[in-house]
C-alpha cells in the first residue's frame, strides 16, 4: 500500500485565528473611517487611532518576531544609537566593525523604530491611501503566504496608526508652535495671540514680581503654669 505524501509545510500556530481577527478589525476600522465627514475634528480620530493600534497588534503577531537590533547573532543585545549609514543597529557587531574602521562617522539620524514610521505631512488623504494598500494586501494573504507579506502588512498598519494618532492631536488654534493648544489673548497688540507667550513677554518687560511680606510678629514664649493642689479633706491630718 502506497504511503500518503503529506506536504512538509505546516501552517504556523495561531495564524488562522489571527487572520480571522485581522479581517474583523479591518472591517471595523473601515466603517469608522467611512463615517467621517472630512475635515473632521481631532476627537473623531481618537477611536480610529485606537482601533488601528489593535489592528497593528494583530498584524504584528502574524509577522515574524522583530528585535530591536535586527541582528540574528545578538537579538537581545544593545542598540547602537549612532550607527553609521548602511550599518545595522547591533552595538556589538558595530563595535567590531569600528575596530577596523576607526574613522567612520555616525549617521545623522539612525533608525529608532522597529516598524515603519511615515514622514509628514499627516492628513486624511495619506490615511485613506494607506488603508487602501492594507485592504489590497489583506485580500491577497492567506494561511500559506510568505512571511514577507505579513511583515509588509505590519508596516502598513503601523503607518496608518501613526497617521491617525497625529490626526487625533489638537489643532494649532493659537498659531503658536510652542503652545499649539493654548488660549488666545484678545487684548494683545496686533490682534489675538498666544496667552502663554504674551504672559512670558510681560514678565520679561516688567521683571520678576515684587512680593510684599509682612514682618513676622514675635511669638510669645510658652509659660508653664502650675496648677494649684487640691485642698486636703478635713480629718486626714
Amino acid at each position: 500500500m502506497d504511503s500518503i505524501d503529506h506536504s512538509a509545510y505546516r501552517v504556523p500556530t495561531g495564524r488562522p485565528f489571527l487572520l480571522k481577527e485581522l479581517y474583523s478589525k479591518l472591517a471595523g476600522v473601515g466603517e469608522l473611517i467611512g463615517a467621517l465627514q472630512v475635515p473632521a475634528d481631532p476627537t473623531e480620530y481618537e477611536e480610529i487611532a485606537d482601533s488601528l493600534y489593535a489592528l497593528f497588534n494583530v498584524a504584528r503577531n502574524l509577522a515574524p518576531d522583530r528585535n530591536a537590533t535586527g541582528c540574528h547573532l545578538h537579538p537581545k543585545g544593545a542598540v547602537d544609537t549612532e550607527a553609521p549609514t548602511g550599518w545595522g543597529r547591533c552595538l556589538l557587531c558595530n563595535s567590531h566593525r569600528r575596530t577596523g574602521r576607526p574613522d567612520v562617522k555616525a549617521a545623522p539620524q539612525g533608525p529608532r523604530h522597529n516598524w515603519a514610521v511615515p514622514p509628514p505631512p499627516y492628513d486624511h488623504t495619506v490615511l485613506a491611501q494607506t488603508m487602501a494598500q492594507i485592504n489590497d494586501l489583506a485580500a491577497e494573504v492567506n494561511y500559506r503566504s510568505e512571511d514577507e507579506a505579513f511583515v509588509h502588512l505590519g508596516d502598513l498598519t503601523h503607518t496608518a496608526f501613526v497617521v491617525a494618532r497625529e490626526l487625533s492631536r489638537p489643532r494649532n488654534s493659537s498659531g503658536c508652535a510652542q503652545h499649539p493648544g493654548a488660549p488666545l489673548d484678545p487684548t494683545a497688540p496686533g490682534g489675538p495671540q498666544c496667552l502663554f507667550c504674551q504672559g512670558q513677554a510681560r514678565r520679561r518687560q516688567t521683571g520678576p514680581p515684587t512680593v510684599a511680606i509682612r514682618p513676622s510678629r514675635p511669638v510669645p514664649g510658652y509659660e508653664r503654669r502650675r496648677m494649684p493642689r487640691p485642698p486636703h479633706p478635713p480629718g486626714n491630718g
